[in-house]
């Protein structure tokens, strides 16, 4: 049996009427809940360090920020004992949500294993807090400026490019290989976990291609570690742009790998410490152990 409705003709100008209304009233409400929505407050100095021998908390008082921001910094085993020696220093930074404590014993357990595995020699940790950043602007200029400096001037590192690792996860893994770009002098090598890089984007593409001469005479390498379901695509299009360019790099895709930090160290911490190995240069003079 069929039904047949018979309305006004006025009817469905009232109903699209009415709809476009609603449509308006939904779309002025999301606007406004937007921008009041409280923006995420960053704490700068986060003292409390989770499990982990050899972590150690700073603060940096700095004249970019115009404040204090905390930084910790892991030392391997005998550090204190051993001052004739001198370390290789990488750099680890964390992701959005994240703070200066968040990864310093995870990444720092990895580096452990590593040295224990005999894949890696011992490297001093540093872990700054980026806020929510991007590492870029007035924290960009505190890690390059002011806490690399100091860390070579506090610890027994060894202050060349060559034994200077930056890696990072999430943000920080992006943030990681474009300071490593913007600054070719600076860094070894460059390393992200889930970092994005954005298909089409051209601000890093145009880095890369103004300091390719630098980045190539100093050996500067990249690793993109990067899981199936966690937006690999502008990863794979930088990875080539890097090839054509004929600078050292590797993507590594996971299967099976969403945004988490935790299935990153599972199914890849080992390919990040070999590639750190590969790229961390030590000296002979005072034997490290």
């Amino acid at each position: 049996m069929r039904f047949i409705h018979s309305y006004p003709k006025y009817t469905n100008y009232k109903m699209i009427k009415v709809l476009m209304i609603a449509i308006m009233i939904i779309t002025m409400t999301t606007s406004a809940m937007a921008q009041n929505r409280p923006k995420r407050e960053v704490k700068w100095v986060n003292p409390e360090l989770p499990v982990g021998a050899g972590l150690s908390h700073h603060i940096l008082k700095s004249k970019a920020m115009g404040h204090e921001l905390g930084y910790v910094v892991w030392t391997p085993i005998n550090y204190e004992k051993k001052k004739d020696q001198r370390y290789p220093v990488v750099y680890f930074l964390h992701g959005v949500g994240g703070n200066e404590s968040a990864d310093s014993a995870g990444f720092s357990g990895h580096i452990v294993k590593a040295i224990k595995d005999d894949i890696l020699k011992p490297v001093i940790c540093v872990f700054p807090n980026g806020g929510m950043s991007g590492y870029r602007g007035d924290v960009e200029d505190m890690i390059i400026k002011e806490l690399i400096p100091l860390i070579d001037k506090s610890y027994h590192t060894l202050a060349k490019p060559e034994s200077q690792v930056i890696a990072g996860f999430s943000m920080g893994g992006a943030g990681a290989v474009r300071l490593a770009i913007m600054y070719p002098d600076l860094f070894s090598a460059a390393a992200s976990w889930g970092g994005g890089a954005r298909k089409g984007s051209t601000a890093l593409f145009e880095a890369a291609l103004r300091n390719a001469e630098i980045l190539k005479k100093n050996h500067v390498a990249f690793l993109q570690i990067k899981g199936d379901q966690d937006r690999p695509e502008g990863n794979k299009e930088f990875a080539k742009h890097l090839d054509k360019l004929d600078i050292t790099n590797e993507l590594i895709i996971l299967p099976d790998t969403n945004h988490n930090l935790g299935l990153y160290y599972k199914r890849s911490a080992k390919q990040m410490m070999q590639f750190i190995a590969r790229h961390i240069q030590y000296i002979d003079k005072g034997k490290i152990h």
